[in-house]
């Protein structure tokens, strides 16, 4: 139990570290992707604006501050180009000029290539540019996207009076240096959460210590104060049948009787309880499955027609499990012992008003390698979804009517621990039509 424990406190907490590390990584990553991308579209956007040109730093000015026109006569700088040559200097340096690989390519509204400029760059040859350009192009005249990278070129199409330019930045430098910040903060990342795991599974140890100590203390006691108990409620019960063997048996000695034994078996289930949460491992013996079902349900039979409730059996033949027979015995009269207790219908009246009989299906199938055991039963109690609680330790959701049954709370547990320790599951709804299943799934050997 204390090692389950702490093995999902190893795992909440290496799960809590892993979510943390994700989301710092990944916004950190994501963030200096954006920062690559957004610079590479600005300076796209100031080359389309300057027909794939750069006049932002040009030395020269007039007397009004504003740049003199460069060798290119058709230029004609405006009172905007100083503002926008100031909001530039922001994010850039005077040599982003000189820095930046780039290549444009004319293409005219059919798609054709009428020219190309190569000046800037010299790891592209003409046909390639074209061959670039007419790709980006294709994409274009599809989804209309006139952004996007192609290769470790980011691209941009702008619009022209005779058809398109085409603007390439080189970003293979800027991809190539977030790759290496992307890596190298997976690695630390990864370097980090072994370190966490490390110290996790080392302090845990020593937190759950006195805990276990506890735990084990706790669970002595529940085998000591059971063996103590024995010998009084062995007492009481001789006594009762000396009394009842001088004088005639009365209300009064049944009662005893009656409480006696339901100690006995409190007593009984607790002990077992604390057995199954030492026990490690099961007995691993090979056994059959349906005889044990079978046989245990058999039992049930007179039990269920003496209280006038309807049992239905069905066990599916040759399913063979490895584990410990007499627990799996013992699962199934628990989960049996309880139906006959609580199962009970709405419109149910006890004697010659009986218009209903309460019903109790059990149900052993195949479903691959692992078989479902099903215990069905009619109810009174509202009961609807989801119902684990009940596994819960002195769990009963109607104490009052619960008492008068003499339920411990217990048997339930036991079933659940049974079914664990044979590496299975068990699950309990509540039906809309006033019924309760359980549902158990064991791993089975078939033959």
């Amino acid at each position: 139990m204390i090692q389950k424990l702490r093995r999902q406190f190893i795992i909440v907490a290496m799960c809590s570290t892993l979510t943390v590390l994700t989301i710092i990584v990944g916004a950190m990553n994501v963030i200096n992707y954006y920062s690559t991308t957004k610079r590479a579209d600005d300076l796209l956007q100031i080359l389309a604006d300057n027909d794939g040109r750069f006049f932002l730093f040009d030395q020269r000015v007039n007397a009004d501050g504003l740049p003199m026109a460069p060798p290119d006569d058709n230029f004609q700088p405006g009172k905007g180009m100083q503002d926008f040559r100031k909001e530039f200097r922001k994010n850039f340096s005077r040599e982003t000029e000189y820095e930046t690989r780039f290549f444009t390519v004319t293409m005219g509204n059919d798609g054709s290539v009428s020219s190309s400029d190569l000046g800037m760059i010299a790891s592209v040859e003409e046909d390639q540019a074209g061959e670039y350009a007419k790709t980006v192009f294709k994409k274009y005249q599809k989804n209309k996207s006139v952004k996007g990278f192609l290769d470790e070129y980011r691209y941009l199409v702008a619009q022209t009076d005779e058809g398109y330019l085409i603007i390439f930045v080189d970003c293979a430098s800027d991809l190539k240096s977030f790759r290496k910040v992307l890596l190298a903060s997976v690695a630390m990342s990864f370097i980090g959460l072994l370190a966490v795991f490390a110290l996790v599974l080392f302090f845990s140890k020593k937190v759950f210590k006195p805990v276990e100590a506890t735990y084990r203390k706790q669970k002595r006691f529940i085998t000591d104060a059971s063996h103590e108990l024995k010998t009084p409620l062995t007492i009481i019960s001789a006594n009762v049948e000396v009394m009842e063997m001088e004088s005639e048996e009365s209300q009064w000695s049944k009662s005893i009787k009656k409480q006696v034994e339901r100690l006995v078996g409190l007593v009984e289930q607790m002990v077992t309880l604390s057995r199954l949460d030492e026990q490690q491992e099961t007995n691993h013996e090979r056994f059959s499955l349906s005889d044990a079902v079978r046989d245990t349900a058999d039992i049930y039979l007179p039990v269920a027609e003496s209280q006038g409730k309807e049992f239905q059996v069905s066990v599916a033949e040759n399913l063979f499990m490895t584990g410990d027979e007499k627990q799996i015995r013992q699962m199934v009269g628990l989960l049996l012992d309880n139906a006959m207790k609580y199962a009970a219908v709405k419109s149910y009246d006890a004697g010659e008003n009986c218009k209903e009989r309460p019903k109790i299906k059990l149900t052993l199938s195949a479903k691959g390698k692992k078989a479902e055991l099903r215990r069905w039963n009619t109810t009174d109690q509202e009961l609807q979804g989801n119902q684990d609680a009940l596994f819960e330790r002195f769990y009963r959701p109607d104490s009052a009517r619960n008492s008068k049954k003499g339920g411990s709370g217990i048997g339930l547990s036991i079933v659940k621990s049974v079914i664990e320790a044979h590496h299975g599951k068990i699950t309990a709804n509540g039906k809309e039509d006033g019924s309760i299943e359980f549902k158990a799934v064991l791993p089975i050997h078939q033959t």
